[in-house]
């Protein structure tokens, strides 16, 4: 007697040709996912740049802020040293224990009470560094590795900018504009899927030499 197969069941698994689909469906799916992913992970990890750039960039300017205020307390002038000041530095001197017993109380000689501020470029690997330069103590600490500007302005009480090509015109100082900048670069290639364009951010603060408008202490 003659056997057939019985069809009435069906197919028992895929065909080669189907499983080929398949494969390549789950290929393409899983590509995009996996583009998406890097995608997110590259702006997440820019993200985090820019917040700590610009974290490190707060943190910077509220120091030189906060010392540049106190420049010329316990002295007869603004403590603003013409020599060592310019739109891309300032020295500022304060005798900060003026009116203390300590040794030492009656000139500028101890530490923080003659600083200067200014950039340092490293060419080399395209840093820059915000630093603190105490020439009493003779430290050099860095306040900020990731600026990409430090610009000071200079005005006088009636809110006139200083002209410094007279260098004697720092003496009329009373107000200090800080700015400090953070340039990220461009992340990626333009016209890419999760390209970032270059953007800069920056932070400004005006200060008011709390002593510039007294003439003896």
């Amino acid at each position: 007697m003659n056997t057939k197969p019985n069809s009435a069941g069906g197919q028992l698994g895929f065909s080669l040709i189907e499983l080929m689909i398949a494969m390549t469906l789950t290929l393409i799916v899983a590509g995009a996912s996996a583009t998406l992913l890097s995608q997110s992970f590259r702006m997440r990890s820019r993200e985090d740049i820019r917040s700590d750039a610009i974290a490190d960039a707060q943190r910077a300017l509220n120091i030189v802020s906060r010392e540049i205020a106190n420049s010329g307390f316990g002295l007869i002038d603004n403590g603003i040293v013409p020599g060592d000041t310019d739109n891309g530095s300032i020295r500022v001197r304060a005798n900060l224990n003026a009116y203390t017993l300590e040794t030492g109380n009656v000139e500028v000689s101890n530490p923080d009470e003659d600083l200067k501020y200014l950039m340092y470029h490293d060419d080399a690997e395209n840093r820059h560094y915000l630093v603190r330069l105490d020439a009493v103590t003779k430290a050099t600490t860095v306040l900020a590795n990731r600026l990409n500007l430090f610009r000071l302005d200079y005005f006088d009480s009636s809110g006139a900018p200083i002209d410094l090509a007279n260098p004697a015109n720092l003496a009329n100082v009373w107000k200090v504009r800080i700015r400090v900048g953070v340039t990220l670069p461009e992340d990626g290639r333009r016209g890419s899927p999760g390209y970032q364009p270059e953007s800069s951010i920056e932070l400004r603060s005006d200060v008011v030499l709390r002593n510039a408008s007294q003439i003896t202490y």
